[in-house]
């Protein structure tokens, strides 16, 4: 099944097959604008004959996608969450059965690269791809302390669990030795970090929610050795379960610096994305209407050695 963005570019979010992915509830939806995004950059990328590896691999859409659409040689992939492994193999062998043997998941609980399986299959691949969460955990005692800092309340339910809470949240504290930890980066620049040493000739493709800006997203490529460029973008209405209020206390701890005439998240009220607002006026918004139409920006970018 295929549809069309709002710019016209071609994106798969299931294959020809006729058989929808297995999505259970703890993992993500495979039709939600995120995976749209990310397949339609992926195939603008030309992954033709190469091989890749994915980091979060998720429910194995994007690896379907990969062999099918794309035409990539070889995937590999791994998952913090362990269940990932059997279910990303059920669904790819559904979804591309004459590719499926060229998919090769990860088995257990993997953080990143982090395991002799996965960072062998990384030295081999010419691409590394990933989706990775950019907000802190609402339960990590560091970032209760920025936010009690910052004087920013967490909203209420923000600090229930649910069980795909490790494909949305990240453990903030963690990542306090990486700089672009402080906006919320921290994962996403270890990964950079690892891939430099370990693969240091692979491009990296990652998916990224723009709330904090676009040049920041450059910046933090650039500073990690990589030359950024951004294969696909869209607009996409703020996920009502997401918790902002990282981004408030960001905001709200450059208050009086000066660095705060400068920086403030990038949210919208509008899909379109021509009226910009704060993460903070955004907050306000949802906190007087929790159904409030609040929207980012959602890209892909590759980064490649430099």
């Amino acid at each position: 099944m295929t549809d069309t963005d709002l710019s016209g570019a071609r994106q798969v979010s299931e294959t020809d097959t006729g058989v929808t992915p297995h999505s259970p509830e703890y993992a993500f939806d495979p039709s939600d604008p995120w995976t749209q995004t990310f397949q339609i950059a992926l195939e603008r990328a030309g992954l033709e004959d190469r091989t890749v590896y994915e980091v979060g691999m998720g429910t194995g859409v994007n690896a379907a996608f990969l062999l099918r659409m794309c035409g990539a040689k070889r995937v590999a992939g791994s998952d913090l969450d362990p269940r990932m492994a059997a279910l990303a193999e059920r669904n790819v062998g559904s979804l591309a059965p004459q590719e499926a043997h060229r998919f090769h998941p990860i088995e257990g609980a993997v953080s990143l690269i982090d395991a002799p399986a996965a960072l062998s299959e990384v030295q081999k691949a010419d691409v590394v791809i990933g989706c990775l969460p950019q907000v802190a955990d609402p339960g990590d005692p560091r970032f209760g302390a920025f936010r009690k800092a910052s004087k920013t309340d967490l909203p209420d339910g923000a600090d229930v669990q649910e069980d795909d809470h490790i494909a949305h949240y990240y453990p903030w504290s963690a990542f306090e030795d990486f700089p672009f930890n402080a906006v919320g980066l921290g994962l996403n620049e270890a990964l950079l970090r690892r891939l430099r040493s370990c693969a240091p000739s692979a491009d990296v493709i990652l998916n990224f929610g723009a709330r904090i800006g676009v040049p920041v997203l450059f910046d933090l490529f650039a500073a990690n050795g990589y030359r950024p460029e951004k294969l696909h973008a869209q607009i996409v209405r703020q996920h009502a379960g997401t918790d902002i209020s990282f981004f408030v206390a960001l905001e709200r701890s450059l208050g009086g610096t000066g660095f705060d005439k400068d920086f403030a998240c990038a949210f919208y009220t509008d899909a379109g994305g021509k009226a910009h607002i704060s993460a903070t006026e955004a907050q306000a918004l949802i906190e007087a209407d929790p159904d409030a139409a609040i929207y980012h920006e959602v890209c892909t970018i590759r980064g490649r050695p430099v």
